[in-house]
């Protein structure tokens, strides 16, 4: 599995960077232009989420985007070592309700945006910080 390691220090105007290096990367896969599109919002809003959340708007933390490529698809980690979600079963659930505008959880458009650019997500919380992964099949290719 080829990988590339983002890195920006918890600042905000820096997401936009993130999106740009997934834009990138996205372009030599075999996704659409719209689902490029997705991912790269995905990511942005994932890590604004640990900017806003994890660090509280705390500039001295760092968030960390790994993009690994595979023959199926795409897996992107968004971490970082801030503080890990107080209710992660409110996470799962709101991603399992995420697939719909109508049933979204009040401030779940973000989840939202995150749940249908990908085919799974997932959250993870330890002593080494917090991960989202994001995962994004190529179409026609065999999981």
């Amino acid at each position: 599995m080829d990988s590339i390691l983002l890195s920006i220090a918890s600042r905000l105007e820096l997401v936009q960077l993130l999106g740009l290096a997934v834009r990138g990367v996205c372009g030599g896969l075999p996704l659409t232009s719209d689902e490029a599109d997705a991912l790269e919002l995905a990511v942005c809003e994932a890590a604004n989420n640990a900017i806003k959340h994890a660090y509280t708007g705390r500039p001295d933390g760092v968030v960390q985007v790994t993009l690994a490529v595979d023959g199926t698809g795409l897996v992107m980690c968004v971490s970082d070592k801030g503080a890990p979600l107080e209710d992660k079963q409110k996470l799962n659930n709101d991603l399992a309700v995420a697939r719909s505008l109508e049933d979204l959880p009040e401030g779940g458009m973000g989840l939202f945006l995150i749940r249908n650019a990908a085919d799974s997500v997932g959250y993870k919380a330890g002593e080494h910080g917090n991960v989202l992964i994001i995962r994004k099949g190529f179409s026609g290719a065999k999981v």
